[in-house]
C-alpha cells in the first residue's frame, strides 16, 4: 500500500502527543524527541562523550520504527557522541515510517535534526566531520546525503550499500572527493545486493571518496547484523579513528 505522508491527521496528532507533558516522559532507555518545524520530529540520545563530540545520524529502513531502531543503536553509538534518529515522510502505521526514496527530503530532515540539536547543545556538539548511517533504503538516502553534506558528513557506515546509489551523482564527486574522511560498508554475505556493496566498495576507492573499509558478514542476509554491538563497535572505530 502507498505510504501517507506525515501531515496526515492522524502524524499531526501522534506529534502533539510527543509533545505534550505525558508523551515527553520516557521509561529508562527511552529516546528523548528533537522537535523540528514542517517535518516529523526526530529521536536522539545525549552523547557520553566530555565536551565536544559527534553528532551520528542514522535514517531507518523501510517499514521500521524509527523510536526503536534509534533505541538498538543508542548504547553502542553513545559512547562515541550524539545520536540522531530522523523520521521518513511516509507512515504506514503502528509507528513505523519509510522515506519514499526520496534522498532529497532526507537530506533535509537530517540537516534541520543536526540544526536543532546544535542550537539546544550548541557548546557540546560538532558542526562538521559527522558520520551519516543507514540501513537498506536508509543506505540508499544516506549515501546521497553524504554526497550532497561532505563537510557535515564526512564519515559514513552504511549498511547493505550500492554502488548505484551514489553512481547517479558523479557530479558530486570532486566535492565529495576533498571532503571525505572514512567510509565502512558492511553487508551480510547472503544479501541479495552483496555484489553490489563489492562494487560500491571499488567505486569509492576508485574514485578516491574518503578511505574505504568493506566487511562482508558470514552466515548474514539482508539485517543489521546478527552480532550487533560487536559489528557496529567495530564499524564506528574504524570510521572516528
Amino acid at each position: 500500500p502507498t505510504a501517507r505522508m506525515f501531515s496526515r491527521a492522524d502524524d499531526r496528532a501522534e506529534r502533539e502527543r510527543l509533545r505534550s507533558p505525558a508523551g515527553r516522559r520516557r521509561a529508562p532507555g527511552d529516546p528523548e524527541v528533537l522537535e523540528l518545524d514542517g517535518m516529523p520530529d526526530a529521536w536522539f540520545y545525549r552523547s557520553r562523550v566530555r565536551g565536544r563530540s559527534r553528532i551520528f545520524v542514522y535514517l531507518h529502513s523501510r517499514g521500521a520504527d524509527p523510536r526503536e531502531a534509534c533505541r538498538r543503536f543508542s548504547d553502542v553509538v553513545t559512547r562515541f557522541g550524539w545520536l540522531v534518529c530522523p523520521v521518513g515522510p511516509g507512515h504506514r502505521g503502528g509507528g513505523r515510517y519509510v522515506w519514499n526514496n526520496n534522498a532529497t527530503l532526507a537530506r533535509r530532515y537530517s540537516v534541520a535534526a543536526m540544526d536543532a540539536l546544535g542550537r539546544r547543545f550548541a557548546r557540546r556538539v560538532r558542526w562538521t566531520d559527522n558520520v551519516i548511517m543507514g540501513f537498506s533504503e536508509g543506505a540508499f538516502v544516506a549515501m546521497q546525503t553524504g554526497l550532497f553534506e561532505p563537510t557535515r558528513f564526512s564519515r559514513w557506515v552504511i549498511f547493505a550499500a550500492h554502488d548505484g546509489y551514489i553512481d547517479m551523482n558523479r557530479e558530486l564527486y570532486p566535492a565529495a572527493r576533498r571532503a571525505l574522511r572514512k567510509v565502512y560498508l558492511i553487508t551480510g554475505a547472503h544479501d541479495a545486493i552483496v555484489e553490489h556493496t563489492r562494487r560500491a566498495n571499488t567505486l569509492m576507492r576508485r574514485e578516491r571518496l574518503g578511505r574505504v573499509e568493506m566487511r562482508i558478514l558470514p552466515g548474514a542476509a539482508h539485517e543489521l547484523p546478527p552480532q550487533f554491538d560487536a559489528e557496529v563497535r567495530r564499524a564506528l572505530r574504524f570510521v572516528t579513528r
